[in-house]
């Protein structure tokens, strides 16, 4: 007999009565009930005449077999040995009792079945949260919002500009911000999220991806504003692109679940968790007053369509690092952003090429 509590081998057997402690108890000849508790915590058993011991195991398990054997009518009683907690049931009722607590144990062998815990496809890297904070780093090129300096003239998201001659700004808008505390934020909560996305994608993937999500979640912000009549939309900063992160995380979450990969039909709660997940991060990272709401929520929709897309090619390759394509992609990246900011500042004394 096992001591521990783990379902597998786990049978039930007699204890003899020579081999528990026979120690005096004014409970010994009543039925049902247990000796008074002996010096340090433990209970003796009492060997009676016609009762038979099943065990001895630790207490959780002395527990489920004793609800086993209250459900088949049996009586019994739970007793303490030095060796551990047992069952004491008649001597007649003993074949029927080990034979309900065996078939007990062989049904439940490997329940509650292990979580399949998921082994990412990359491993960690510094790549994301660097590029986060180059962020930080050109905010200091920048400078804050308030000055209004050609960054932020030529780079801003204007809702009748990006859906018109200068589409680039969708992506200029993500690298700036309007003051320290919003470039620390993005900054800190983009590495955080961006890291986890790359352990999936990759470094390289992941980089285009989220910016990629970004930069669509601008567009169809600025499509709504458009949509609804409103005046001139102006927005700036890498939250979209954040929300665009946790889209990402979500949808690759739902697409890339290994318990459905083994064969496992997933419950209708497993497959929107992700989803719900993620709306709830939205409502409480980005729905204060003073953030763009519909920048962040239209990010993270990105995310998620981005994110489905790429999961699919990802289901369908074998895992590997294939570092010259994570480096390509990371170059795409970089060749993205600066190509934006070619366009947006066309002026030799910035860009002298």
């Amino acid at each position: 007999m096992n001591d521990n509590d783990d379902h597998s081998g786990e049978r039930a057997v007699p204890a003899q009565a020579s081999s528990l402690p026979s120690l005096s108890s004014p409970f010994a000849g009543v039925t049902g009930a247990a000796s008074p508790p002996a010096p340090g915590g433990l209970v003796p058993v009492d060997p009676l005449p016609g009762l038979t011991a099943i065990g001895p195991v630790h207490e959780r398990k002395a527990r489920d077999w004793s609800l086993v054997l209250q459900s088949m009518s049996v009586w019994h009683m739970m007793r303490w040995t030095f060796r551990g907690w047992v069952l004491v049931v008649r001597d007649e009722d003993y074949d029927h009792a080990s034979s309900s607590i065996d078939r007990y144990e062989a049904e439940n062998r490997d329940w509650p079945p292990q979580k399949v815990r998921e082994r990412p496809r990359h491993a960690p890297s510094i790549i994301a949260p660097l590029l986060f904070a180059a962020l930080a780093l050109f905010f200091v090129v920048t400078g804050p919002v308030a000055h209004n300096s050609f960054w932020f003239q030529r780079g801003r998201a204007e809702s009748n500009l990006v859906l018109g001659a200068e589409p680039w700004r969708a992506l200029t808008a993500l690298t700036l911000h309007a003051d320290s505390s919003h470039v620390i934020g993005n900054v800190i909560s983009g590495a955080i999220f961006a890291s986890a996305v790359q352990r999936r994608l990759g470094p390289g993937g992941a980089a285009l991806a989220i910016l990629t999500a970004g930069t669509l979640g601008n567009v169809a912000n600025a499509v709504a504003y458009h949509t609804m009549g409103h005046d001139v939309h102006r927005s700036i900063g890498a939250s979209t692109a954040v929300f665009g992160a946790i889209g990402l995380l979500a949808a690759t979450q739902l697409a890339l679940d290994r318990d459905h990969a083994a064969g496992r039909k997933r419950t209708m709660q497993e497959i929107a968790a992700p989803i719900i997940g993620g709306l709830a991060l939205l409502g409480a990272l980005g729905a204060s007053p003073q953030s763009d709401l519909g920048a962040h929520f239209f990010g993270f929709v990105a995310g998620v369509v981005v994110g489905l897309g790429a999961a699919l090619v990802v289901r369908r390759t074998r895992p590997s690092p294939r570092p010259w394509l994570q480096a390509g992609l990371l170059g795409a990246t970089i060749a993205l952003l600066l190509g934006a900011w070619r366009l947006a500042l066309p002026y030799r004394l910035v860009w002298p090429f």
